[in-house]
């Protein structure tokens, strides 16, 4: 639905990394435009876009719905990562705890 500039709510406080709480409020204060489609039986709002949004280099963006993604790829960097900090962490806890 994005091509036709209609996003979620879910999608867009993703991408703007705000809460759900925090669109829904700027859509009921009337700050964001929405629009009520029903689908599958179902209402779901969507938010008008009246140009792209703007995607930051530092922001990392979700793949495509058509494009496949390893899980168990990105489980296991993500299991790395937390490994690395956990261990970091407990160093941490050690040196002020016997400083």
């Amino acid at each position: 639905m994005e091509s036709t500039g209609l996003i979620t709510i879910q999608k867009y406080a993703s991408r703007n990394r705000l809460s759900i709480h925090t669109v829904i409020k700027k859509t009921m204060n009337g700050e964001l435009p929405t629009i009520v489609k029903e689908e599958n039986g179902q209402e779901v709002t969507y938010i008008l876009l009246d140009k792209p949004a703007k995607i930051s280099p530092t922001t990392i963006t979700a793949p495509a719905e058509t494009d496949e993604i390893d899980y168990k790829q990105a489980y296991e960097d993500l299991h790395k990562e937390y490994l690395l900090l956990k261990t970091k962490y407990d160093k941490l806890l050690r040196s002020t705890n016997n400083g």
